[in-house]
């Protein structure tokens, strides 16, 4: 009996152990760039996508090209923009695209697809999120990293915020980091319910000059600690830190 005892605790032990690591420490990335019509108002002297299409590259130039990435869009061309206008202006909030699907040595595709990058359109952030976490992965045993890139919230009728709590309520292998480019604070805790829900880190960024740093801590993190910036404080992030520069936050 008592040999019947131990070999069922250590096959409830196995499966505890298995259930818990059953996702790799290894992780696929997707890059999850605004492309909607704000993304044309000034930012530092520039348009904002500008800035983020130029500093985006310069962080993928320090990426290794074994590195599993991808390319998501949120925004539509001009001809697609035209086109739903005249028919269907409901099409505006399902503008979003894969551009480079997730897989190694695709740092130059993502490179070259950001330099076509137009914004126009809408942010169907909700939809894009689906899509993005139905579809693009390619792997169902690794961490799934998004990286969102956006100066705004939801502009559809989706909740972001809902979605992806109901989400995270049946997985735990989703991680959310946001890179916001000077949004307001409405938007802001939006956008904070996403990473505080997928254990991940949001930066709002005030001037261009933050923007590198802020988004290669995402993929390189050094340290664990708080940050105080003014009269707030952004929330203890596992694994990141930043320092040396300006972040803006809201409580």
């Amino acid at each position: 009996m008592l040999k019947k005892t131990i070999k069922l605790i250590i096959l409830i032990f196995l499966f505890l152990f298995v259930h818990c690591y059953s996702y790799s420490v290894e992780e696929e990335t997707l890059v999850i760039f605004d492309a909607s019509v704000s993304m044309l108002d000034d930012f530092g002297g520039a348009p904002k996508y500008i800035t983020a299409v130029n500093e985006t590259k310069n962080v993928l130039n320090m990426m290794p090209e074994t590195k599993k990435i991808g390319l998501r869009t949120i925004g539509v061309t001009i001809d697609e923009a035209f086109f739903s206008l005249i028919t269907n202006p409901s099409n505006l909030c399902k503008s979003t695209k894969l551009l480079v699907p997730i897989r190694g040595n695709s740092i130059e595709y993502i490179k070259n697809s950001l330099d076509s990058i137009f914004p126009l359109g809408t942010t169907p952030l909700t939809y894009t999120l689906d899509l993005a976490i139905n579809y693009d992965f390619t792997n169902a045993y690794v961490l799934k990293h998004i990286i969102l890139i956006t100066d705004g919230a939801e502009s559809c009728d989706g909740d972001p915020c809902k979605y992806i709590r109901e989400l995270m309520a049946v997985r735990k292998d989703i991680k959310i980091d946001i890179l916001a480019i000077g949004v307001n604070k409405e938007d802001f805790s939006q956008l904070r319910c996403l990473t505080d829900s997928t254990n991940g880190t949001i930066v709002n960024i005030t001037k261009p000059d933050e923007f590198k740093r802020a988004f290669s801590n995402f993929f390189m993190p050094t340290s664990n600690i708080d940050v105080e910036s003014g009269f707030n404080k952004i929330k203890k992030a596992p694994n990141i830190i930043y320092k040396n520069y300006h972040i803006e936050t809201y409580n």
